[in-house]
């Protein structure tokens, strides 16, 4: 019986931590930057060169036109991160805006992006496994 109801409060917990990220990742911090468009699009465009970045870059239409010229581009941070270095390292890219996700996840946002890019938590190695993916090893 005591294992019974260890089970059900981990599992339990478990909802809980996984509820709690999924919200994180819905939940953001934005704030706009006077930005140097021209940096912003040499860290994006320039070539690899054999060294490995640290973030992706995303483009998509402004207009919902293919190749109309305007596009939209964002840089995402591979790693979490906190506010502050957020911030910063979008600063130091050019970046005209921000979007930090409360679960670590950092957007740089280019000069023709509307409302701070994309409002999605989409950096590749964050948020770190949780629990959930824990569990899978045992």
């Amino acid at each position: 019986m005591k294992s019974l109801v260890k089970i059900i409060v981990f599992l339990s917990f478990g909802q809980l931590v996984f509820a709690s990220m999924s919200e994180m990742q819905k939940k953001s911090h934005t704030e706009e930057f006077e930005g140097m468009s021209t940096l912003f699009r040499a860290m994006y465009s320039s070539p690899n060169d054999g060294y490995t970045y640290d973030w992706s870059v995303v483009s998509f239409s402004t207009n919902g036109q293919p190749n109309s010229g305007l596009n939209c581009t964002v840089l995402y941070l591979d790693q979490c991160t906190s506010w502050n270095r957020c911030r910063q390292t979008c600063l130091k890219t050019g970046a005209t805006s921000y979007r930090w996700f409360h679960d670590g996840c950092c957007e740089c946002v280019g000069e023709h992006c509307t409302n701070y890019g994309i409002n999605e938590s989409r950096c590749r190695l964050c948020p770190e496994p949780g629990i959930e993916d824990e569990d899978e090893e045992d």
